[in-house]
């Protein structure tokens, strides 16, 4: 298997740090999280971190995440095109090839939402304009399902209707075991979904009722939770993903140590997953 790590897992450290514990753990790709590296470019020149990449010899895989976007009102459109524009501008000067889309949050206090064929429409046209900014940078657009209560977009059927576009038929999904988990759809509907999957975030689910857990601090290291990462895995070849497995997790543990050991570590328990599991 090859093997990725998110910056989301060590974000407590800066970006070039991120780097070069990744590298020294034997990572041969990263995920860069989007306000950090915002943050890193404010001090660091986007030419010495794409040389440090170089240097590492590291794959760039994708910047996680531009959020919450595709239930933005009309008035606030703009707002997120420019924020795309500067997303596209931040992936090409540091050689960047996709971004992260996650299903957007919504919450009772913002008011009802729109029925399902003009939630749908409500979706795709946001998805097109942000779409339409990046490829104008040569950035590829992720979508990523997330089915936890906040997020409205989490179920094979759900994603399937939101991509049947003849613009959106060809964009790849971010496919994450824990936010897949929730919906009871088991593993086997990574084959399922029309679209195929461009990057696949491992981890796993802690014990305990899907109803309590949280999208963010219920997760764990692949095989040490519930979800059965090993099945997810092996639908995921099935499907014809031949990509990296990219671990995300968010962690106050790795938080509070070095991260070069945190990296390390991270590793550890990923090549003990495979070795475990026969593909």
């Amino acid at each position: 298997m090859k093997f990725a790590l998110n910056e989301n897992t060590l974000i407590t450290c800066d970006l070039m740090e991120f780097l070069s514990a990744s590298a020294e753990a034997g990572f041969p790709a990263v995920e860069l999280s989007y306000p950090r590296l915002k943050e890193a470019l404010r001090f660091v020149p986007a030419l010495k971190i794409r040389e440090q990449i170089e240097k590492l010899d590291l794959r760039l895989l994708s910047l996680n995440a531009f959020e919450d976007v595709f239930l933005v009102p009309e008035q606030g459109v703009s707002i997120v095109e420019a924020e795309a524009e500067l997303i596209g501008k931040m992936c090409r000067e540091v050689g960047c090839p996709a971004v992260v889309l996650p299903s957007s949050r919504w919450y009772p206090k913002y008011g009802e939402l729109p029925d399902a064929d003009n939630l749908t429409a409500l979706y795709q046209s946001r998805l097109l304009c942000v779409k339409k900014v990046l490829d104008g940078y040569g950035v590829e657009s992720f979508f990523e399902p997330i089915a936890y209560p906040e997020f409205v977009t989490g179920t094979v059927e759900e994603v399937n209707a939101l991509l049947d576009h003849d613009e959106l038929k060809n964009l790849r999904l971010a496919a994450d075991i824990h936010n897949l988990f929730r919906n009871r759809q088991g593993p086997e509907q990574l084959l399922r979904f029309s679209n195929p999957i461009g990057l696949f975030h491992i981890d796993d689910t802690v014990d305990g009722e899907l109803e309590t857990l949280h999208v963010a601090f219920d997760r764990t290291y692949p095989g040490q939770g519930t979800a059965d990462a090993g099945e997810w895995v092996r639908f995921a070849l099935a499907s014809g993903y031949a990509g990296y497995f990219s671990l995300e997790l968010f962690n106050k543990d790795l938080y509070e140590m070095d991260p070069f050991d945190a990296a390390a570590l991270c590793m550890k328990h990923l090549r003990g997953f495979e070795e475990s599991v026969a593909f």
